[in-house]
């Protein structure tokens, strides 16, 4: 007696060259065989892990690189001259460097290229407000006959007018005779140079850096030393040092006059109390 294979087959055999069959899986009154959805479930699975990877990697690519620009949080006009670069840091007590030494006119000669205490650009209202400050009538104009727009200067030139005084604070012999910086009252100079070190202290917390620095073993030395010679991820001063010089503004301090609608704001309460 032969079964009707139609009823009952132990085994489902099918043919490998059919296996996708249209008619299997679409075919009017056909349901998918159980046995196809197990064989094909691991393909569907592994096609929608690697759609799901395609699809976070380009959500990746998108953001920006937080080791590059995502610091740049706050508008300037200056943004566009920030270039990233990796600079091996030299840490190495007592090599020579143009920046430091006995005072000499060529030592000065570099700070004063890199250091202002004043370096005057402009910024239009629209820029101003963009950078999140507010239209006060207390901030400084430049004249319509000098191209109008607010007197504004960059951080990093200041920042380092602030180094560069402290530099000249330990050298007092040389400077306090010849720098006009030091020819005021002593109480003023104090003043002066309190208020850099605190401008510098802010500055380093707000920069905080997280640069790894090894430590070493080092001959005839009974304890292991920091190693300060390392790569660090900085911008690229003489960029946006160039175009502050191109973008500066250069205008007589006689005509720098206040408009009617100005209002002064209040001197600080400690300037207040001492005779500066």
């Amino acid at each position: 007696m032969v079964k009707d294979s139609s009823q009952y087959s132990p085994v489902d055999v099918v043919d490998n060259d059919n296996e996708f069959d249209d008619a299997e899986w679409f075919g009017a009154g056909h349901r998918p065989k159980l046995h196809t959805i197990v064989r094909v479930w691991p393909m569907l699975s592994h096609g929608a892990l690697i759609c799901t990877s395609i699809l976070f990697f380009a959500l990746w690519m998108g953001t920006p690189s937080p080791h590059l620009r995502d610091d740049i949080a706050i508008y300037s006009p200056a943004n566009g001259a920030v270039e990233p670069m990796v600079v091996k840091f030299n840490g190495t007590i007592g090599w020579p460097s143009i920046y430091r030494g006995p005072p000499s006119p060529e030592i000065d000669a570099a700070w004063n290229r890199i250091a202002h205490d004043v370096l005057p650009t402009r910024m239009s209202l629209e820029e101003i407000l963009k950078a999140g400050e507010v239209d006060s009538p207390s901030k400084v104009k430049y004249p319509e006959e000098f191209g109008g727009g607010f007197m504004v200067s960059m951080e990093a030139p200041h920042q380092l007018h602030c180094l560069n005084l402290l530099r000249k604070a330990s050298w007092p012999e040389y400077y306090e005779a010849t720098d006009v910086l030091f020819q005021d009252t002593p109480e003023v100079v104090r003043m002066h140079l309190d208020y850099c070190i605190e401008m510098l202290r802010q500055n380093m917390m707000c920069n905080a850096d997280v640069t790894v620095i090894t430590w070493d073993w080092v001959r005839g030395q009974k304890y292991p030393l920091p190693n300060f010679n390392t790569r660090h991820q900085c911008r690229n001063y003489e960029k946006i040092l160039d175009w502050a010089v191109e973008h500066a503004v250069h205008i007589p301090k006689e005509a720098m006059t206040r408009f009617e609608d100005t209002i002064d704001i209040p001197l600080p309460f400690h300037l207040t109390h001492n005779d500066v």
